[in-house]
């Protein structure tokens, strides 16, 4: 029985050492609801949301109360663009590689459990599918910029987060910038 509570202290003590390190690598995943808008020269096209997910790879610098958390991510956006009186239904899709870098900050630190809030800049790279079947001769940017904030909890070496996403301007003159909400969950490798 003393050699079984041994070996559990010393796995206990291990596991917090390891929630404690400054630096940690993760890989994370998770879907997203995804609204690309059109300019008023477009203002006969209406969009709706539709699903989207996100797979990438995340690392985090941590200090006491703040950390910094760049990532590289594919992400796959899509909206549903359509008119009424033309019968016109289009997947829009946004493929991308996104590069975010949040900002954050721990609001509760506990040994096991964080509860934390973030946010900072995203560079996506990528090409907007399906863009020929609108009507107008449309050419979007393949490099956006855009923000993110969010909330996120930390269990041992998990994590999941919620954030909004806006960009910073438009894809091209008739295309808004997109907005998603995005739900992640990860997983701290180290």
């Amino acid at each position: 029985m003393k050699k079984l509570l041994l070996l559990l202290t010393v796995c206990l003590a291990g596991l917090h050492a390891m929630a404690e390190m400054p630096v940690h690598f993760g890989i994370h995943g998770g879907v997203s609801s995804n609204r690309i808008k059109f300019a008023k020269s477009l203002s006969e096209l209406k969009t709706q949301a539709d699903k989207g997910f996100m797979v990438g790879a995340f690392l985090r610098l941590n200090t006491k109360i703040f950390y910094l958390e760049p990532s590289f991510n594919y992400s796959r956006q899509k909206s549903i663009a359509g008119a009424d009186d033309q019968h016109l239904d289009i997947k829009l899709e946004n493929n991308t590689f996104e590069i975010p870098l949040m900002l954050g900050v721990k609001i509760l630190d506990l040994s096991l459990f964080k509860l934390r809030a973030f946010l900072g800049p995203q560079v996506s790279f990528g090409k907007l599918k399906n863009i020929k079947k609108l009507p107008g001769n449309l050419s979007p940017d393949k490099t956006n910029w855009s923000g993110r904030a969010g909330i996120g909890i930390d269990l041992w070496k998990v994590t999941f987060d919620v954030d909004y996403e806006k960009g910073f301007h438009k894809m091209a003159p008739e295309i808004k910038t997109p907005r998603s909400y995005n739900f992640t969950l990860g997983f701290k490798i180290i």
